[in-house]
């Protein structure tokens, strides 16, 4: 039955719902003088009795009247709006059935009938409508009501004074009122409503018996042989009691999908008869329950035998062995629907990778070979045989490449994104999602398409990109507060799509922002003076110097910081020079210059390190770095690694300083867990280590230090070797840097709130030290908080509590690490 439409009372309007639920629309008109039509809730519409004594046909008569009996409280002129059917004009059957489906769906009526008579004083006809009018409800009150919000409530039944009393409405508001509660963790509220008040006053009083709260104190499995009850616990969302920080109130829906991910945990891993109920013991006091999930793995289901089958007849050109290696499905392995797929992912792009498009779509529009996976299952074991049908098609080469939406941007800078898609080769149709992914990931771009245009017939096909550009340019003022830095202003200009050749033609070009764009380039430049800290930079970069493979970058910088018992400024340059190597490995050549001062020095407090450094210091450099990184995100990666390699000779062009310094880190991402609304929760582990080889050549400038950021739960070059006072022989408090640093990170990082706050639990540990060794190693744990801010490209708030529970005598603790960035634009 069809379920009303509510609509809200409108001031001095008629009150006017949708149509009744139960109120049909099957009129009939017999060949009399009385014809009646019906419309009643819950029962058929059914015609009057015809008087057949009249013999007389009102079709086509003119109408005398049209009156309307029955009501008492609902206004006429509310029905006459209603009715179509006029005096003087003739008489239409049709028109009378649309009025009676009108006026039924007043939602006022629980009975419309239609009756046609002779007029006695003419040749026309009456036409009268009757009705039995639907009694309102005066008002809708909530008793009981304690623990939850009654304007909550109220909003969740939908129902209030004026609206029919009918007995569905109110039935399916009471039910609404249970499932509220029930939602809250109340298992045994209790809902009625007064029946003698409803029928006498026409007031619906609900009644409500909230009874305790229950909250699960215990999840349980019952019936798992195979699968131990822990590893099907990490299936269940249901939470548990836990004193002041979990009130884990039951919610019976919730647990109706637990039992769900819990059976689709099983039949992912081959038990595809698994079945999975559950069991809800209260307490006798009736606040605490105990859930268990009955459960009956049946058996593992496997792959008995496989065959590959040319859809179109002609040999396959793969042979079955290279087919199966493809698969994650082989003879003897466990069967799922999950390797299922990615079996037939892999046979797809095995066939793409040569150019074998096919005829069949992916969901972003892809072309893909059809492979069609037939599962046929034993009738007396649990296996199954697979027939993999294969529709190869012809191989395609790429035409020619299009690009649109590129207003600013070149269109060389969209191409140089473009993977497996090269003029007059085939495609590789792997690269098409690669380019896509590449295209948004850069600064540059967003909603970037790739269409294959063309038959699936043609041998070659030209290929369509569809980029929209971002606004890639930005000047920002603000305030930076931070931990390590302190406080300080900021003002940083910022273009991503630089283009150091485009000179403006005209003055409005240079104004509008239309010079110097579109060349891929990335310029910055930012001024930050501040209390204890005051850097100034400049920086431009291309990332395909001359359309290439190479990378070239152009930077100098300037920075004052006031310590407590002397001040550095250093002044510098770097020229870099990379080169990718695919789009796994890349490495660069880096040359810098660094010139530093050390003045300001307090000499009753200041340690020897840096009264051997007082006054002016030059250091040129030379350093050569390699990676290798398949993270499937150079922004917020959540899978792959990253591998970087790294050595650099300084005083290679003269100086003041000899030493060679070696690096290496590794850094790997996992996805633990997807929900439904994309957000991941990611574990990171990474490892760095760096030595500088000779003993007591290195400045303290260039020294390693840890803390703050680099090291939470210390200050900012808390960990380390500390100096000795140059005026005392005294071992001091401040830090004086290693020549050997190895530092770890564990975290896991998880979705708090929407996309914009997520949350980490980490352990830092490591140790900075003069010689290689462990033997000073340092722990620390906590939790903290990561927020983006929608119009800002990256997290510019972080903010970590860490505690050190290993650490060496002369570290400085520090509870609390954060940094923040306040931009005004």
């Amino acid at each position: 039955m069809p379920q009303q439409r509510r609509r809200r009372r409108q001031p001095n309007r008629p009150f006017r719902p949708g149509p009744r639920l139960g109120v049909g629309g099957a009129f009939a008109l017999c060949p009399s003088l009385l014809v009646g039509v019906v419309g009643m809730a819950g029962a058929a519409l059914m015609p009057a009795a015809p008087a057949w004594a009249q013999g007389v046909d009102p079709s086509n008569r003119p109408v005398a009247a049209v009156r309307v009996t029955g009501l008492r409280e609902v206004p006429e002129a509310l029905v006459r709006n209603a009715i179509r059917l006029q005096p003087g004009g003739a008489y239409d059957a049709e028109r009378v059935q649309a009025d009676v489906q009108r006026i039924t769906r007043l939602g006022r009526f629980s009975r419309v009938v239609a009756t046609v008579a002779d007029d006695p004083e003419g040749g026309g006809v009456i036409v009268t409508y009757e009705l039995q009018e639907q009694p309102l409800l005066r008002s809708v009150e909530l008793r009981g009501v304690k623990s939850l919000e009654e304007s909550d409530l109220r909003d969740a039944i939908v129902i209030q004074a004026g609206d029919p009393a009918d007995v569905f409405l109110i039935e399916r508001a009471r039910r609404q009122i249970v499932d509220a509660y029930e939602a809250e963790g109340f298992f045994r509220v209790q809902v009625s409503f007064d029946e003698a008040r409803l029928e006498d006053e026409r007031e619906l009083v609900f009644i409500v018996v909230e009874g305790p709260r229950v909250r699960v104190r215990d999840i349980r499995f019952e019936g798992n042989e195979v699968f131990p009850s822990r590893l099907l616990k990490e299936e269940v969302r249901q939470p548990e009691y836990f004193p002041i920080f979990r009130k884990a109130h039951l919610d019976q829906g919730l647990l109706t999908l637990d039992a769900a991910r819990v059976r689709g945990f099983m039949q992912a891993r081959g038990y595809l008869d698994a079945q999975v109920d559950r069991r809800i013991d209260i307490s006798p006091d009736q606040r605490e329950a105990v859930v268990t999930f009955v459960v009956n793995e049946g058996s593992r289901y496997t792959v008995s035998d496989i065959r590959f089958i040319s859809a179109d007849g002609e040999p396959l050109i793969f042979t079955d062995t290279q087919l199966l290696l493809a698969m994650d499905l082989k003879p003897g392995s466990v069967f799922s629907e999950e390797a299922v797929a990615r079996s037939r992912d892999a046979i797809q792009n095995l066939y793409g990778k040569l150019g074998y498009l096919g005829t069949a779509q992916t969901r972003l529009g892809i072309p893909e070979p059809r492979i069609d996976i037939a599962r046929r299952f034993a009738p007396d074991a649990p296996q199954v045989r697979l027939d993999v049908t294969i529709e190869q098609g012809q191989p395609t080469t790429v035409g020619k490449m299009i690009v649109r939406g590129n207003d600013l941007t070149q269109t060389r800078v969209v191409l140089r994104e473009v993977r497996g898609m090269t003029p007059g080769r085939r495609f590789d149709r792997t690269g098409v999602e690669r380019t896509v992914r590449r295209l948004n990931e850069s600064p540059l771009f967003r909603g970037t398409s790739v269409t294959i245009l063309g038959d699936p017939e043609q041998e070659v096909r030209d290929v369509l990109i569809e980029v929209s550009e971002r606004n890639t340019g930005s000047i920002a003022f603000g305030a930076n507060l931070s931990s390590d830095l302190g406080i300080g202003a900021a003002v940083d200009i910022n273009q991503r799509n630089f283009d150091i050749l485009d000179f403006p033609d005209s003055f409005n070009d240079f104004t509008s922002g239309r010079a110097f764009r579109g060349g891929g380039q990335v310029f910055d430049l930012t001024l930050s003076p501040g209390a204890e800290n005051s850097t100034y930079s400049i920086s431009w970069r291309d990332p395909a110097f001359l359309d290439s493979d190479f990378s070239l970058g152009l930077s100098a910088f300037i920075t004052d910081r006031e310590r407590d018992d002397f001040d550095e400024g250093r002044d510098g340059a770097t020229v870099r020079v990379g080169r990718r190597f695919g789009d796994v490995w890349s490495g660069s050549v880096g040359v810098r210059y660094t010139f530093v001062e050390i003045d300001d020095v307090d000499e009753d407090e200041v340690i020897t390190d840096v009264l051997e450094v007082e006054g002016a210091s030059d250091l040129t450099a030379i350093e050569i770095n390699l990676r290798r990184s398949t993270t499937d995100s150079n922004i917020e990666p959540s899978r792959g690694s990253r591998l970087d390699l790294g050595v650099e000779q300084v005083g290679v062009f003269g100086g003041d300083f000899d030493f060679t310094r070696v690096s290496a880190g590794i850094t790997k991402f996992w996805t633990v867990d997807e929900d439904f609304l994309n957000r991941k929760t990611i574990v990171m582990a990474s490892l760095s280590a760096a030595n500088i080889i000779q003993n007591d050549e290195a400045p303290i400038f260039e020294r390693f230090f840890a803390g703050g950021r680099s090291f939470r739960g210390f200050q900012f070059r808390g960990v380390g070797p500390r100096g000795i006072v140059a005026s005392s022989g005294l071992e001091s408090s401040d830090p004086a840097g290693g020549e050997f640093s190895l530092l770890g990170t564990l975290q896991y990082e998880f979705p708090l709130v929407d996309n914009f706050l997520r949350g980490v639990v980490f352990t830092d540990q490591g140790t900075v030290q003069d010689t290689i060794g462990v033997d000073e190693w340092r722990i620390t744990v906590g939790t903290g908080l990561r927020m983006k801010v929608p119009f800002l490209s990256q997290a510019p708030f972080a903010v970590d509590l860490a505690v050190p529970i290993l650490d060496e005598e002369g570290d400085e603790a520090e509870l609390i690490s954060f940094t923040l960035d306040i931009p005004f634009r």
